[in-house]
């Protein structure tokens, strides 16, 4: 009878320290907001399939580094998360920036042969120390334009390194947020570039 009324208080015990585990505080990009780009009329058919990324971004932690120390040793916050992967953030992020500047027009798949894949590879999504007072953000993104018949036209690597307003989870969050948005900006910029250059350019009237 002993072990077993042992047995049940440890029961209890376990479920109220399970019970009382703060939740961890979640960060998002924000709204996307007011557009940057207004009527530029892209008036194309372009698709952006999801953010492809390596295995170690496939989670909702947030990254940080101290470089003036560890530089190869990747950490986490134990109390602070994204709301999604940074995949799936970043995507759904370039898709609102691309579609702002198309007229809300963007695919969800290819139709035909006819309009561009704009394909994005995420490298870096991280807050780095510099010193113990002092971080910055870093994103990199690997972008390629395709024509639906799957012919390269362009290839460029989009890098931002931000300092953050304050070397914590918030500061970062907010920092990537604003990073990723000023990146998903320059890529609208490079598509109308190339499609306006590109041969034969499929644009609608």
């Amino acid at each position: 009878m002993r072990c077993v009324f042992l047995l049940a208080a440890a029961v209890f015990l376990g479920g109220c320290v399970t019970s009382h585990r703060p939740l961890k505080q979640q960060y998002d990009l924000g709204e996307f907001g007011v557009s940057h780009h207004g009527s530029s009329g892209l008036g194309v058919e372009v698709v952006i399939p999801d953010v492809s990324q390596p295995s170690w971004f496939r989670t909702r932690d947030i990254f940080y580094r101290f470089d003036y120390a560890a530089p190869s040793r990747r950490l986490h916050y134990a109390t602070s998360e994204w709301v999604a992967t940074a995949g799936e953030l970043i995507t759904f992020r370039l898709r609102e920036v691309v579609a702002d500047a198309n007229e809300g027009f963007i695919l969800p798949a290819p139709t035909d042969t006819s309009g561009y894949v704009l394909q994005a590879s995420l490298e870096e999504f991280t807050q780095v120390f510099t010193v113990p007072t002092r971080s910055q953000c870093i994103v990199q993104l690997r972008v390629t334009l395709w024509r639906m018949a799957y012919q390269i036209v362009a290839q460029r690597v989009f890098r931002s390194d931000i300092p953050t307003q304050t070397p914590d989870a918030s500061g970062a969050a907010l920092c990537l947020a604003s990073a990723v948005t000023g990146e998903a900006d320059d890529i609208v910029q490079w598509l109308s570039d190339e499609v306006a250059r590109a041969p034969s350019s499929n644009v609608s009237p």
